[in-house]
């Protein structure tokens, strides 16, 4: 039995506050593969200091790209056997966009904006008592904008990081175009990984000019529609516990 561990169901809006978890949870329902999911406070539990991460009878795994290859080895598990290698190739490109830029501007909205300080306190740190809640907020706040610089894209301004995740949404609407999915019918890793970010910042309620484009495009919401629709459908197979 796989255990995958992800973020507490926290965040109303999405399966989970992790773009990557839901990734992973999306490519195991769509799969109809077995799993017990188990909600975890802290990300530095994970085998490389975050979330998510399975643990595969013993075997510890994180990050979803060697999660994956891991599944298609011993499972069978592949939802891009029906693309070209040109198309591999190009779901590659795409997901490193949406995993290196757009997930971090993503992040940018939702530490960086003093508008969205509500999902930090009432939200993700709800259950630590208010005397020392105060103190990790600060200290989780410094930790991301350490992360954001450190990526390269804090040290842009506001408007400059907004612009490259705006871009980047862009591009996923020009891919998509009039198909159901990125490449073609049926859904890829792709699907998941742009599913994962994308209802992660038009699912919650935390505002910011992504959300608003990704509002006001009518195809990526039909899209966001059907994979929603896909990941509820889906025979998880999924139980549910906490660490």
């Amino acid at each position: 039995m796989i255990r995958l561990h992800t973020f507490r169901d926290c965040l109303p809006g999405t399966p989970d506050p992790s773009g990557f978890a839901v990734k992973l949870m999306t490519v195991l329902r769509l799969a109809g593969v077995g799993h017990e999911r188990i909600e975890v406070d802290n990300p530095a539990k994970g085998p490389k200091g975050k979330l998510p991460f399975i643990d595969d009878n013993g075997l510890i795994l994180g990050d979803t790209v060697l999660i994956l290859e891991h599944l298609k080895k011993t499972r069978g598990v592949d939802l891009d056997r029906h693309l070209t290698p040109l198309q591999k190739a190009q779901s590659h490109a795409l997901q490193r966009m949406l995993e290196e830029r757009l997930y971090w501007a993503s992040v940018y909205s939702r530490w960086m904006e003093p508008a969205n300080a509500k999902v930090e306190d009432e939200i993700f740190f709800a259950d630590i008592p208010w005397p020392i809640r105060g103190f990790i907020t600060r200290q989780a706040h410094k930790t991301v904008e350490a992360a954001l610089h450190h990526h390269g894209l804090g040290r842009h301004s506001r408007e400059e990081i907004y612009a490259f995740g705006i871009s980047d949404i862009n591009a996923v609407a020009q891919v998509l175009g009039d198909q159901d999915f990125l490449f073609g019918g049926s859904p890829s890793v792709a699907d998941a990984t742009a599913f994962g970010m994308l209802i992660n910042i038009v699912g919650p309620d935390i505002p910011s000019p992504l959300k608003d484009a990704v509002a006001a495009n009518p195809t990526l919401m039909a899209y966001v529609g059907r994979m929603q629709a896909l990941f509820d459908g889906a025979a998880p197979g999924e139980t549910l516990r906490a660490a």
